[in-house]
């Protein structure tokens, strides 16, 4: 048996919408279809406003771009997260500062945003990443509060956060100033490539369209008010995330479902799993091992593909020059010697799980 650990789910329904619209003669470009999926995912994320881009780093990139900055603001960043969350303010022009994450969300926390807010009175922006599409333990609702009341910008890396919702009921991405999402290949929809922007501000939602579209007035014209860049999404893209979109919920389904076979089968002294609440819809199956590169071997050897998590950003050598380079994060580290993500496709079948968790259980050391 070979099992990936992850690969795109396109249905019929998927390869029959992107073939009628390319049947219909339809421009491809960024048009009608591309503001409808704008609409939706505004609906289904509970805010007022939905900019798409080409991706999820250059929505955080532009986020950073059209906030209100000086070149000396700082923007606290997670240690435990992809490299874009930190790349995105850097290449906007801003410094970048690194902090630990609680355990086991994976998060930032109201406790170590204060801490931090403390010793560098710089930090004005605070990146949230929902790992996992997880919220810190003490709530997204204080963490908004104490940014507010303190002039910081709240923004969320929620790359991995559709489908899921806070403790509240609210979905994910909808309690910040804006909020990144993903719709990159290993996600709960895919367009390929792409992201969104979510705000409920009309100030930064029109910034961000005009920004996207070389700083114009009116998308078609050659008027430009302001500099921008062509961030454009495209049609095609959007006929097929819109056909995802309207399985959403089924998606969301299968993956909680998925998580709960996991949690139910795996009983090995050997590995960890990390654990979610009911509201989220797991991007991916987190574990930790203190044997992992054994583990890995081993699940290579059964056809079993796997992916380590996160390392520790401030440690990668892109950042040789950051003065955080050599800081030691304790839950960072853990995470970084012993993570791992396990198979979690959509379409996984029942069987490819139930073999994967025995598997699992009969690694010995």
């Amino acid at each position: 048996m070979n099992i990936p650990q992850y690969m795109p789910t396109v249905t019929k329904d998927d390869i029959a919408s992107v073939s009628a619209y390319l049947k219909s003669g339809g421009f491809i470009t960024e048009y009608k279809y591309s503001r409808d999926f704008e609409k939706k995912l505004a609906e289904i994320s509970q805010t007022k406003y939905a900019v798409l881009f080409p991706n999820g780093t250059l929505t955080m990139f532009s986020i950073m771009k059209c906030l209100d900055l000086k070149k000396t603001d700082k923007v606290l960043v997670p240690n435990y997260t992809m490299a874009a969350t930190a790349f995105a303010p850097i290449e906007a022009g801003f410094e970048v500062k690194f902090s630990d994450v609680e355990f086991p969300t994976l998060t930032l926390n109201l406790e170590i945003i204060k801490k931090e807010c403390e010793k560098d009175r710089n930090i004005k922006v605070i990146f949230l990443v929902s790992a996992n599409g997880r919220e810190p333990t003490d709530g997204i609702e204080s963490i908004a509060e104490f940014c507010n009341t303190n002039n910081l910008y709240l923004i969320e890396d929620a790359a991995q956060g559709l489908g899921s919702t806070y403790r509240n009921g609210k979905p994910v991405g909808s309690a910040s100033l804006a909020s990144s999402i993903s719709f990159s290949m290993p996600k709960i929809i895919t367009t390929g490539q792409g992201g969104v922007v979510l705000t409920n501000s009309s100030k930064l939602f029109k910034k961000l369209q005009n920004y996207r579209d070389f700083g114009r007035l009116q998308s078609g014209n050659d008027i430009h008010n302001s500099i921008g860049l062509n961030l454009k999404f495209t049609d095609l893209q959007a006929v097929l995330g819109i056909s995802q979109l309207n399985n959403i919920q089924k998606r969301v389904d299968k993956k909680k479902r998925i998580f709960q076979l996991y949690k139910q089968g795996i009983n090995s002294e050997f590995i960890k799993l990390i654990d979610n609440p009911q509201n989220v819809a797991p991007w991916f199956i987190e574990i930790i091992s203190d044997h992992r590169d054994q583990l890995i071997k081993y699940l290579c050897k059964n056809g079993i593909g796997n992916r380590i998590m996160y390392p520790p950003l401030n440690s990668q050598e892109s950042f040789k020059y950051h003065p955080q380079y050599k800081y030691k994060f304790k839950n960072s580290e853990i995470i970084g010697r012993k993570g791992l993500w396990l198979p979690s496709f959509f379409h996984i079948t029942h069987e490819q799980i139930n073999f994967i968790i025995k598997t699992l259980n009969n690694f010995n050391i």
